[in-house]
């Protein structure tokens, strides 16, 4: 067996998370939005949020409220298409304009990451990067994810 193989196989072994894939975490998080009903792109537009709302809900609590303001904040032009893409997903939440779509994106990031919260609370990986592909059965999610770097 050679040095590659070695560290493969040696990975593997130390993944504390293997029994349950980040993508089968990542659309159980987002169950209740019914992601077997949607297009690919609403569907990766879901996944889109929930990987943002993991990665907030894998830091300590009292950072999360500063990195949620920091999304909106880097996402000004962005507000309303997202509510937009949201509103076939998102269907409980009013229509009427009595929430901005800076306040739509916060309770819906806010509820996935409570769900994290519930659903994974031991789970800390990042999420690095993920796909959507169609394919017979539907969108195919593939997530990549990295351990969160501990303060030492």
């Amino acid at each position: 067996m050679g040095k590659a193989s070695r560290k493969k196989q040696l990975q593997r072994q130390q993944k504390p998370f293997e029994s349950v894939k980040l993508s089968a975490a990542l659309i159980e998080l987002c169950a209740e939005f019914e992601p077997e009903n949607l297009s690919t792109k609403e569907f990766e537009n879901l996944i889109a949020l929930a990987a943002v709302a993991w990665n907030i809900g894998v830091l300590p609590k009292e950072e999360r409220i500063d990195k949620l303001t920091a999304f909106i904040d880097e996402m000004p032009a962005m507000r309303q298409e997202l509510e937009n893409e949201l509103s076939p997903i998102v269907s409980d939440y009013p229509k009427d304009g009595h929430l901005s779509p800076a306040k739509t994106t916060l309770h819906f990031l806010g509820s996935l990451i409570q769900r994290k919260d519930e659903l994974f609370p031991n789970d800390k990986r990042l999420i690095v990067n993920f796909n959507v592909k169609d394919s017979l059965k539907g969108p195919h999610l593939t997530v990549s994810s990295a351990p969160i770097k501990t303060k030492k």
